[in-house]
């Protein structure tokens, strides 16, 4: 005879990561239905403010290394998503965003949007704006506890 395990009651800290580790399983799958990677897309979210940068301050923005960085711009140009020029009176390149980045960058955020809102949509507009409610205190809240 087999036994069964009752499960143990979750603390809701493991239930809210357990919660957290699916939502990201699902929005992999739609960064896989994206037709820019997730550092393509968090690389040229940074530009859409419109204004040019240097590696240096690419690197600072995204907190990352000048090396990373370079990496991925050098991609991203490659890929027609970025452009690198020398401005008049510089030292350093300017890096700035193709009209086909912006493109496809505003297609996948698109996507994104389109799906979360029908997620959304399901729980109706009580539920869904006091989700939003929640979820905005919780993020401060976790900010807050992880920069201390």
């Amino acid at each position: 005879m087999e036994s069964r395990r009752t499960p143990r009651p979750r603390t809701p800290a493991a239930r809210l990561t357990k919660l957290i580790v699916l939502l990201d399983r699902h929005r992999r799958i739609v960064e896989h239905r994206s037709s820019l990677r997730a550092a393509d897309q968090r690389l040229l979210w940074l530009f859409t403010d419109g204004r040019a940068r240097t590696l240096r301050e690419i690197a600072e923005a995204l907190a990352l290394e000048q090396s990373t960085i370079n990496r991925q711009v050098n991609a991203a140009i490659s890929a027609g998503l970025l452009q690198r020029y020398r401005a008049p009176g510089r030292s350093a390149q300017l890096v700035e965003l193709t009209a086909e980045g912006l493109e496809r960058f505003e297609n996948d955020v698109s996507l994104m949007l389109e799906t979360v809102g029908t997620a959304l949509a399901t729980l109706g507009d009580h539920d869904s704006e006091q989700l939003l409610v929640l979820m905005e205190r919780f993020v401060e809240s976790y900010g807050d506890t992880v920069t201390e």
